[in-house]
């Protein structure tokens, strides 16, 4: 009996004490709540000021995510902490000195008082093994979500100078000291070129081609007048594959000063290089290669001509697409380029290969007056699609014949390419050919057909109507109410689809019998306006009047309640096609 009295005690006890915590709690979240005090704590919260020895000291043992964790949080504080890192470096521990070098780099031109010690370490050829992840990280354990983020626009009434954000730099797979030293002082930036470009200059002979990348990269961050274009180029072709990947990803990264060497350093040796970069499997380098040829433009314009009649179909398809690109260049290219409409060949990527990420193509270069005109896609990457789309986008008529011919290829994509390079052209041979295929059994085919279709203005309802006249039985409010609209589209064309519209009016298929309204109000509209200026014939107006008659008088039926717009285009439509032959 007492252990019970002592029990219900102890409960009474704790509920009587979390009863008098809930207001301060409450009051707690009140105050957190108001945006000045949000502001103030957030303001306490970011001028905390952390214990970089401490820190420091972390780097020694810690594993891998927890390295990552600390040299964020050194790297993201607003303290001047350079000091203290500069001193930091002489410590014998390797897993330190990397550490603490990588934080100098994310630290930018703040860090230039680090310059003499990142120096000296590139002279030491040691490497930092960084632990395995502890196996205590996969054991489930109690996480605590973070509170949602606030967003608040807080001034800068000091006019404090903001960091600028560090470049991405290439690999360094084996954390060679060296190579995180080099990475540092690209980091650095333009502080660092007076005092680094002579060592960096040496690691450019250096026996690691990792080192040697990353000084190529370094260079061109701290703005050094050496040549560097020839290791970069070098890189781009080596027998590594995650090397050449590296290369290619430091290229293409958006704080990469890597391009501004081509304007400089490129000689008729560069483009022959660049497309033997063509010939990678990877994608990523090939995009990379793309891109340095796209920049060089016409300069390269001999070797691109030459690289057509490469034996690989994966360099005639890259090939093709970048003198497509190549504006005003039609008169000297597209005779090249001819032949490569009847090219068979076709590049099939090797099944092991595996990307880590995917680097976004190249941007067609499409003048305004063909924006409209969605490019047809290469799934099956055939070089004579590719071919098509080129010409079509030179803008040169003097390739239709070709293209004409071409248009009785028997491969969809082929057609597609096609009809859109002729519809590119002012030509519209095309529409016989891709209308229909608006019935292909593969989806992707008909998406693209459809898009292509809308080219051709009016032509196109004898294909695209029965598409979309399909789909209004569609169980998919969304498919059936999209395809309402597409048909609103062609007008008067459409006169065939009113009855079907008007069945829609008294259907309970969620939003159709509104679609519907206003679809036939601006199908009568259009109707009318093609009567008075003769495009319709009488038996037209005829059907059209009856028609119209019907749905004018479900929506003027007393429990209707329709939208006053539609019902007054269709009965105005109705006078009108009534009116004339009065």
């Amino acid at each position: 009996m007492s252990s019970q009295i002592n029990l219900t005690f102890s409960l009474l006890t704790i509920l009587t004490f979390l009863a008098n915590q809930t207001p301060a709690a409450a009051q707690k979240e009140t105050l957190s709540s108001s945006p000045a005090v949000v502001a103030m704590l957030e303001k306490q919260e970011s001028t905390k000021p952390i214990v970089v020895a401490d820190l420091v000291e972390q780097l020694r043992t810690t594993d891998a995510e927890g390295r990552r964790q600390i040299i964020k949080q050194l790297s993201d504080t607003k303290q001047k902490i350079v000091p203290a890192l500069v001193k930091a470096m002489d410590d014998p521990d390797l897993l330190v000195k990397s550490g603490v070098a990588e934080v100098l780099g994310n630290l930018t031109d703040d860090a230039a008082p680090a310059i003499p010690g990142l120096l000296e370490m590139l002279n030491d050829r040691r490497r930092a093994i960084v632990p395995e992840p502890s196996s205590r990280q996969f054991l489930p354990r109690l996480t605590i979500p973070p509170p949602p983020p606030r967003i608040f626009l807080t001034p800068n009434p000091n006019n404090v100078k903001q960091r600028r954000l560090p470049p991405t730099p290439p690999d360094n797979p084996e954390n060679l000291l060296r190579i995180t030293a080099i990475i540092a002082l690209g980091k650095i930036g333009l502080p660092a070129r007076t005092l680094a470009t002579p060592p960096l200059t040496k690691a450019l002979e250096d026996s690691d081609p990792w080192v040697r990348l990353n000084a190529t990269w370094a260079l061109s961050q701290i703005g050094a007048s050496v040549p560097l274009l020839s290791h970069w180029l070098a890189a781009l072709n080596h027998p590594d594959g995650n090397l050449r990947q590296s290369a290619a990803e430091v290229f293409q990264n958006s704080g990469s000063l890597l391009p501004k060497i081509l304007g400089a350093e490129a000689d008729d040796s560069t483009a022959a290089s660049l497309v033997k970069a063509l010939r990678d499997d990877n994608v990523v380098v090939r995009r990379a290669a793309s891109k340095a040829l796209s920049l060089l433009g016409k300069e390269v314009l001999p070797g691109l001509i030459e690289a057509l009649k490469a034996p690989e179909a994966i360099v005639r398809l890259e090939v093709v697409e970048l003198l497509g690109n190549l504006e005003g260049a039609a008169h000297l290219v597209v005779p090249d380029i001819l032949p490569l409409l009847e090219d068979t060949g076709r590049y099939v990527p090797p099944n092991s290969y595996q990307l880590r990420f995917i680097v976004p193509p190249i941007p067609p270069v499409v003048s305004r007056l063909r924006q409209y005109i969605r490019v047809p896609n290469n799934p099956e990457r055939l070089v004579r699609v590719n071919a098509a789309i080129a010409l079509g986008k030179l803008g040169d008529r003097s390739a239709i014949p070709a293209l004409t011919t071409a248009l009785n290829d028997n491969n969809p994509w082929m057609q597609l390419a096609t009809g859109w390079a002729l519809l590119s052209l002012g030509n519209t041979q095309g529409l016989s050919v891709v209308g229909p295929l608006v019935k292909y059994p593969n989806e992707s085919v008909q998406r693209a057909a459809l898009f292509q279709l809308q080219g051709y203005g009016s032509g196109s309802a004898p294909y695209i109507l029965p598409y979309y006249a399909a789909l209004l039985d569609s169980t998919d409010d969304n498919e059936r109410n999209g395809a309402i609209i597409q048909i609103g589209k062609f007008g008067e064309a459409s006169l065939g689809l009113v009855p079907k519209l008007r069945s829609l009016l008294v259907s309970n298929k969620k939003h159709s019998p509104g679609y519907a309204a206003t679809i036939l109000g601006e199908i009568a509209r259009d109707t009318a306006i093609a009567w008075q200026n003769g495009n319709i014939s009488p038996s037209q107006r005829q059907q059209a009047i009856a028609d119209f008659t019907q749905v004018l008088a479900i929506m003027q039926a007393p429990n209707a309640r329709f939208n006053r717009e539609p019902v007054e285009r269709v009965r105005n439509g109705l006078a009108t096609l009534r009116g004339i032959t009065q």
